[in-house]
Order: C-alpha cells, then sequence, then structure tokens
C-alpha cells in the first residue's frame, strides 16, 4: 500500500505537480499572467469591433478557450505527450547528468592543468548583476542556437517534427517534444553556459552568482512570467517593429510555427530576437497574419498519433542514417 501511495505521490508531482512548480512555466503564476493579458487583449479588440461596447464574460470566454482549439485531436496529443514525458522522467534525468556546473568544473580542471589559475575575488552586487544578466544571455543564445540547428540538421530536424506537427496551440505545445530533442537541447546549453562559466571565471577573475527566483535566473522567470505561455497560443499579440527587433513576441512564435513558405525558419528566437538577426532569420509580422500550424501536408498523417510522434522520428533518422544498399554489378553469363 505504501509503496502504491509513493508510485502515485510521483505522478502527482512529475504531472499535476507542475503547477506548483514555481519556476516551472506552466506554474499557477505565469499561466495566471498569461490569462489575464489574453484577456484584456480580448476584451479590447471585441469592444473596437462593437465601437466601445462591452462584450459579454461569455463571449470573452468563447474566444479565450474555443471548443475547437482546446479539443482538437492535435491539443489532445499535446496532454497525452505532456503526462507522458513527465513520467518518463526524461527532463529531470537529463539535468541530473548534464548539467553547466559540470562542463565549467571539466573545462576548469583542462585549463588548470595548463597552469592556468582564476582569481579570487568576492563579488559586488553589481558585478552580480552583470553575471546575472550575461548568464541570461547565455541561456537564450544556447536556446536559440540549438533550436536553429533543430532545423537546420536533418536528424534533428526529424525530431523537431514532432514539436512543429502541432495543428493547433496550447500552453501545453511548448512540452509537445521528442524526448532525443530535449536531449540534444539540454546538451547544447549545457555546453554553451558551461563555456561561458569558464569565461566569466578566467577572464574577469570573479566567481559566478546569479540572482535566482525559484530556482531559476531572474530574468528568465520574469521572461517566463510576462507572457510566455501566449507564444503557444491562438492570441495574437505583436510587440511592433521596434520591440519585436529586441524581444521575440508571441505573434513572431506563431509565425515561426506556420506552414507559410515565407515563415520557413524564422523566429528561432526565445528570449531576444536580435540572436535571429545575427543569423539572418528574423521575421516583422506587419499585421495579424491568418496562417495554418503544421508540417508538410504529405507527412501531417504520420504525426496524428502517439505512435506518429515517438516512433515514426527515429524510423525517419535510421532511414537516413543506414547505409545505402547499393545493388552490385550483374556479371553476364559465361558463354
Amino acid at each position: 500500500m505504501e509503496t502504491t501511495v509513493e508510485f502515485l505521490k510521483k505522478i502527482w508531482e512529475l504531472t499535476g505537480g507542475v503547477l506548483f512548480d514555481h519556476g516551472h512555466f506552466l506554474s499557477i503564476v505565469p499561466l495566471i499572467v498569461a490569462l489575464v493579458i489574453a484577456t484584456i487583449v480580448v476584451v479590447v479588440r471585441l469592444s473596437r469591433k462593437s465601437k466601445g461596447r462591452i462584450p459579454s464574460a461569455r463571449r470573452v470566454f468563447a474566444m479565450l478557450f474555443p471548443r475547437r482549439i482546446f479539443l482538437h485531436q492535435s491539443a489532445k496529443l499535446d496532454y497525452a505527450v505532456f503526462g507522458i514525458n513527465q513520467i518518463v522522467l526524461f527532463v529531470i534525468a537529463i539535468s541530473a547528468v548534464i548539467s553547466p556546473t559540470i562542463v565549467a568544473v571539466v573545462v576548469s580542471s583542462l585549463v588548470e592543468a595548463i597552469g592556468l589559475q582564476p582569481a579570487d575575488g568576492d563579488i559586488t552586487m553589481t558585478e552580480r548583476v552583470l553575471c546575472s544578466i550575461y548568464l541570461v544571455l547565455l541561456w537564450d543564445f544556447s536556446a536559440t542556437y540549438a533550436h536553429y540547428l533543430k532545423h537546420k540538421v536533418p536528424i534533428l530536424w526529424e525530431l523537431h517534427k514532432v514539436h512543429h506537427s502541432a495543428e493547433v496551440m496550447t500552453p501545453a505545445t511548448a512540452l509537445r517534444r521528442h524526448p532525443l530533442e530535449a536531449i540534444f537541447g539540454a546538451l547544447v546549453s549545457a555546453i554553451v553556459i558551461g563555456l561561458g562559466i569558464v569565461v566569466w571565471q578566467y577572464v574577469f577573475g570573479l566567481n559566478v552568482s546569479s540572482i535566482n527566483i525559484f530556482g531559476t535566473l531572474l530574468g528568465v522567470w520574469l521572461w517566463r512570467v510576462a507572457g510566455y505561455n501566449l507564444r503557444h497560443s491562438h492570441i495574437w499579440i505583436s510587440y511592433g517593429d521596434f520591440w519585436n527587433r529586441i524581444f521575440i513576441s508571441p505573434a513572431q512564435h506563431q509565425v515561426h510555427h506556420s506552414k507559410s513558405p515565407e515563415h520557413y525558419d524564422t523566429n528561432f528566437g526565445h528570449i531576444f530576437s536580435f540572436w535571429d538577426k545575427l543569423f539572418g532569420t528574423l521575421y516583422l509580422p506587419r499585421h495579424d497574419e491568418r496562417m495554418k500550424f503544421g508540417i508538410d501536408d504529405e507527412e501531417m498523417h504520420e504525426y496524428r498519433s502517439l505512435f506518429g510522434l515517438y516512433i515514426t522520428p527515429l524510423i525517419k533518422i535510421w532511414r537516413r542514417v543506414r547505409p545505402s544498399r547499393r545493388q552490385s554489378p550483374v556479371t553476364p553469363p559465361a558463354e
């Protein structure tokens, strides 16, 4: 009986418990903030359409939670993938094995082996703030670069198709990922942030000390609270050209998921959009663009089941990497 209780408790911690993990973007506070922002946007837009009349609560609710989206088969797959991936513990397993700290320790040991030593020094509050900003930039660059590679490297794209096969978007779509894709993303982040920590220590001669909240970098947490969950939603919010050149707006990420050819491989950023400017992949939406989500029509049917989301990418990767079977030349019979 005790074993069963412990098992159910673990299942709750990995799925429903996310709501109370205040560092997670699907926890209560970020979801509530996203809902408040979405409600304000919907009310303002409906009021404009009705020449200043305040819309009814029923109409606002229908706009915020349309059944055609939240009960769509694609959305139901999102919910299932979220539960499966959390139970599998792949995120926890990765973070326990691959972490920026471990990479930093390994690189530090190599640097010390060739005779270099980091300078010791207490870090002031100003330096701590600068270090926190530096780490947020590292985190965001690593996530953006990993995202870029997932689109440009064919094998990685086969994994990333799982995420892009979503035909509608809800906050749960953010976790519609193949476990192997999550491993790759964690590895890239670990390497980039780990090397960045070493650079900070050896170049500036300062210890690494960041401002965190709920175990998360403050800058990353603020970004998650400030409407991150609207990126994967049907609510169109653009920051305007000026701010869209600095921060990735929900509209820009929705464009990233578009099936339209002009939107392919654009807006890879997470927090900041200037990485996309650097990569030449920045797209600035000019208006409320209507678009369809998903991947190429000829492949969509393969990703409308759990088998398709978890097994199809592995099959396609195997087809890409397996040795080609070349037929040996046929020797003509001797006369």
